[in-house]
């Protein structure tokens, strides 16, 4: 069969392209599915560098393999338009991952000093690949953490006194909610108007359910601490992300209180699986209390130029 690549292009229904490229990865690779949608939802739509603002952002920064018939056999992308990126292949078509770094390494390689990726320690293929091309192991990057909500009791949830969690479909302040993500992501307390228009836009994520947006709010109605759980119905799988709590209300258990009730809920939802990826100590020793869960380590690996 021909494959041949080509820029990513929103004209030629690109997005729902590599969307279903994804679904259909997770359904047979499961806890070893390199991205799933929801992580892909927040690339296009999670306006969080000033390049992302630019539409052309996404034809630079984002190339497509596909068959004669333009079905996605793989891609890869950039998150932020720097040195990082991603490679993903279809089922069958690992023998692919070569033929994209090489494409990666040519063509993007000229524009940095350093090309970066991540892979976990189950993509046997990319890692010999990425070895063969010069790349090095510079530690564990991340672990992502799989916890089998149908076999976990419904989670015990602490706050103190006068904090209660709410979503954001039962109370809509989303003023208050960029408030606590600049603080808890950036360590400022105003959102500034384009901030604001950059958390509505992200909202348009195709997994995004605002009934899984959660928040500890405190007596006065202050949002302090947040989760988000983005799952796929149609997979019976969510992920849980966007997890900060407000520079003055750490330290009280909040951040564990919100992701339970997180579980608690996309599981009377009949969500079958949660995944919650951990970067820092701090997050991965709050991860690790949470339950029973599988863990998958994540390597970083980089090339200079």
């Amino acid at each position: 069969m021909r494959i041949s690549h080509r820029p990513y292009d929103d004209q030629r229904d690109d997005f729902k392209k590599l969307w279903k490229f994804l679904q259909e990865d997770y359904a047979i690779r499961k806890d070893d599915a390199p991205w799933m949608t929801s992580r892909f939802g927040d690339w296009k739509y999670g306006l969080w560098t000033d390049q992302k603002l630019i539409p052309s952002f996404f034809r630079e920064y984002a190339h497509v393999w596909t068959d004669s018939i333009d079905e996605v056999m793989g891609f890869v992308l950039s998150e932020d338009g720097g040195d990082g990126f991603f490679v993903f292949t279809r089922n069958a078509y690992d023998w692919l991952y070569g033929e994209i770094l090489d494409w990666t390494l040519a063509q993007w390689g000229p524009r940095n000093q350093c090309l970066k990726t991540e892979v976990h320690e189950r993509q046997t293929m990319a890692l010999d690949e990425l070895a063969w091309r010069g790349f090095v192991n510079t530690g564990q990057a991340c672990i992502r953490r799989t916890y089998d909500l149908r076999a976990m009791q419904e989670q015990p949830v602490a706050l103190p006194d006068g904090y209660r969690i709410v979503s954001m479909a039962e109370n809509g302040n989303y003023l208050g909610k960029a408030r606590l993500f600049v603080n808890g992501f950036g360590g400022v307390d105003e959102p500034t108007p384009l901030d604001l228009l950059k958390f509505a836009y992200s909202r348009e994520n195709p997994i995004y359910d605002p009934a899984f947006d959660l928040s500890v709010i405190t007596a006065d109605g202050q949002h302090v601490s947040t989760c988000v759980g983005f799952n796929d119905p149609s997979s019976s799988m969510a992920e849980v992300e966007k997890v900060c709590t407000h520079s003055r209300y750490r330290k009280l258990g909040l951040a564990e209180a919100v992701i339970r009730e997180c579980f608690n809920r996309l599981k009377k939802r009949g969500i079958q699986t949660a995944y919650i990826t951990g970067y820092s100590d701090e997050a991965n020793n709050l991860y690790e209390k949470l339950g029973p869960c599988a863990r998958l380590k994540w390597y970083h690996f980089e090339r200079k130029l």
